[in-house]
């Protein structure tokens, strides 16, 4: 199953094996989607999200993305601020076990949970959307800005910096580091103490906090998507998507034999 989904103690887990380092595209927005479903009807009270190996998530499928048309991209930007809204507002506390990688939408997807806990290892954490010539869409910005402290949103979200575990936890960007080198012991920890809760009064005051995102996120989706569009279509944009894409390529090509 692309998304593994078991219940521990009343702590759903969700582990992302997609393939691909969990690159995020139409496939993986249904499957996620489809896994949040089943653990809204389950008797979960918190929620750890975490992913496989080295990834957590490596951010959008550039590969596949670089070659849909304005539709097809309009389409899949309203998806992708569809997916990062509902993990951002899950009504059940929510907490990132981030065991490798999280670039881009993989780091954003980490910010949409209530907390974060990072592996210690050589894995990297950030932000490359005005480095590749394009701004964020509504649900992305917001949950951004809103999961990065304030000293630390310049080179984060403007200059795209990425961040070692250390210094990720230094920044703030993750709330603590996993013992053993691991993160998914720890953030089920974190999950625990949420899972204690009265789940009625966490729900009320969650919602109470991300309420004011949601209003700004739903208030300028849709100029927020045109302007996204607007810079992906550029010419600048495509060179450096392109690039990116094709070093993609080289780096997943088979051998020769």
């Amino acid at each position: 199953m692309p998304i593994l989904h078991r219940l521990n103690d009343g702590i759903a887990v969700l582990s992302l094996e997609l393939g691909r380092g969990n690159a995020i595209d139409p496939p993986f927005i249904d499957a996620l989607h489809a896994s949040l479903d089943e653990v809204e009807r389950s008797d979960a009270r918190a929620l750890v999200i975490t992913g496989k190996g080295r990834v957590f998530c490596g951010g959008l499928d550039l590969v596949t993305l670089y070659g849909f048309d304005a539709a097809g991209m309009d389409r899949f930007v309203a998806a992708l601020d569809g997916i990062f809204r509902r993990v951002f507002a899950f009504e059940r506390p929510t907490v990132a076990a981030v065991n490798g990688h999280a670039l881009a939408g993989g780091c954003i997807l980490a910010m949409a949970c209530d907390r974060r806990v990072m592996a210690d290892g050589p894995y990297q954490i950030g932000l490359n959307e005005a480095q590749l010539g394009i701004p964020f869409p509504a649900a992305p910005f917001e949950i951004a800005c809103q999961a990065t402290p304030t000293a630390a949103r310049s080179a984060t979200i403007v200059q795209g910096r990425r961040y070692s575990p250390v210094a990720a936890h230094a920044a703030g960007l993750v709330h603590r580091l996993g013992a053993g080198g691991g993160a998914l012991e720890d953030a089920l920890d974190d999950a625990r103490l949420f899972a204690a809760l009265g789940p009625a009064a966490a729900r009320a005051v969650k919602a109470e906090l991300v309420a004011p995102v949601l209003a700004r996120i739903d208030a300028t989706a849709a100029p927020r998507r045109a302007r996204f569009l607007e810079h992906w279509f550029s010419p600048e944009a495509r060179a450096r998507i392109g690039a990116l894409r094709e070093e993609l390529l080289a780096r997943h090509k088979p051998a020769a034999p």
